[in-house]
């Protein structure tokens, strides 16, 4: 059917393998098709029994080649991702700054044929250890501004994954992956990486010295020793002091914006993390007094920061922006949570952990094409105007709706395909029945469709 919802799909994604053979972009085009088609992606096998076998003869193994095969360059298809993104940017919104959270996630996993399983720490495990067997994987996010009734809105979006194979250290591979991004993005836009108090150090920390547009806002253990400025020549001899005296979390001064639960101190500071660069540090300390204080630095000016904090949708960012400019990074921090709002909803809803194929290419490229497709349910909506009615709705909701399309085209191709044979009325009624005890009950104009080619 000319212009049906796999038509518009398969117009998306078909530049993210424009460096594959036409059979291998095919299958793999398919394989998202199942993972928005199916409530859960079981397997690829599970796939091929419920989806992929209605769309196509094509063999099981021949899903398992494209997901295999050395020839594609996967890693590519962050940069689509990311170009998709930008370009949902409207044009009087590209001096608003840009947001690359990085972090990793575990997927526990049994058995010894995973390649690159291994035992990891988790802080976080709860299964009586800090310590699963499976696979740790790296990714990158990205938090772009859109126009949403009239105020600025960022909508974050998961660029890609990466396992971690001992060979690079995790700071390595993420450092890596920021810096694909921030070529792809180009030097003349205004880009913030965020990151939690595990990264800022480092070849990571290191990286807004590589790019002039490039800065970073980040959580920092408490115990992070800062330093004020050093004191002036005193005219004897011996090296000068490159630092001034040792501070504290203590010594800030917390003042309490009007927005949000936090007293804030803000002041510029020296740190061993940067070396000589002055970076400003920011304390918190919760407005009810029941908490700890809490270490932030940006390696950015606050005054400095081009953001039209007026139009943000985000109240933290408009008060903070209103209140004291001086406390935008720590407003400019939260996009970060989105990273982790990803792997619950990924783990949740998108099967990151059910994979059953056992390579790390295979992984890799099983794990990455679930993320375009999440990735896809956010820049659909702005791509292609005919989905421009899940613009203000959840991933989720926006491949339920589309699942629901996809499903409904498959039954609808079948159901042509038997009236072509169909002798009986018995065989109409049975193919009726069908129609409706799948999620197309939903969507009725389905079924009379078909009642009207009946008919005819």
């Amino acid at each position: 059917m000319k212009n049906s919802v796999l038509d518009r799909l398969k117009s998306y994604f078909d530049e993210y393998f424009s460096d594959a053979t036409k059979p291998t972009a095919r299958n793999l085009f398919l394989i998202i098709v199942s993972i928005l088609a199916l409530d859960i992606f079981r397997s690829v096998r599970f796939a091929h029994r419920h989806v992929l076998a209605k769309l196509s003869d094509t063999s099981l193994n021949a899903y398992y080649y494209a997901l295999k095969t050395d020839r594609l360059d996967h890693e590519s298809w962050r940069n689509v991702t990311l170009s998709k993104a930008l370009k949902a940017v409207p044009v009087h919104l590209a001096a608003q700054p840009l947001f690359l959270s990085i972090d990793d996630t575990m997927v526990e996993k049994e058995g010894d044929k995973f390649e690159l399983r291994s035992r990891l720490f988790d802080h976080a495990a709860h299964n009586g250890s800090n310590y699963l067997d499976g696979h740790c994987m790296v990714s990158i996010l990205l938090s772009f501004p859109v126009l949403a009734d009239g105020s600025i809105r960022y909508l974050s979006v998961p660029l890609g994954y990466q396992l971690w194979d001992k060979k690079q250290t995790k700071l390595e591979i993420a450092a890596e992956m920021v810096r694909h991004a921030v070529d792809a993005i180009g030097p003349d836009r205004q880009v913030f990486l965020l990151c939690d108090s595990w990264y800022p150090k480092g070849c990571v920390a290191g990286l807004v010295d590589e790019y002039n547009n490039l800065d970073i806002i980040c959580n920092a253990r408490i115990d992070t020793v800062m330093y004020g400025f050093p004191p002036g020549r005193t005219g004897k001899r011996g090296r000068p002091r490159k630092y001034g005296e040792r501070l504290s979390p203590e010594d800030f001064e917390l003042e309490s914006p009007k927005t949000g639960d936090w007293k804030v101190g803000v002041r510029p500071v020296l740190t061993r993390l940067w070396g000589e660069r002055v970076v400003y540090a920011i304390v918190t300390l919760p407005k009810s007094g029941n908490g700890s204080r809490r270490l932030f630095f940006s390696t950015k000016d606050p005054e400095s920061i081009i953001l039209d904090y007026s139009k943000c949708e985000d109240d933290t960012i408009r008060g903070y922006g209103e209140d004291n400019k001086k406390f935008l990074p720590l407003a400019c921090y939260s996009p970060r949570w989105n990273i982790e709002v990803s792997y619950y909803e990924s783990k949740t809803f998108w099967s990151l952990e059910e994979y059953r194929v056992r390579s790390r290419e295979g992984i890799e490229r099983l794990v990455n094409l679930e993320c375009i497709a999440y990735s896809a349910m956010t820049l659909l909506p702005y791509s292609d105007g005919s989905f421009s009615c899940y613009q203000s709705a959840s991933a989720q909701e926006t491949r339920f709706g589309i699942g629901q399309e996809i499903q409904a085209s498959i039954i609808f191709s079948s159901f042509v395909e038997s009236l072509e044979t169909v002798k009986k009325a018995q065989s109409f009624i049975k193919i009726y029945r069908r129609l409706r005890f799948i999620r197309v009950q939903k969507n009725p104009k389905v079924v009379n469709w078909c009642i009207i080619l009946y008919i005819r």
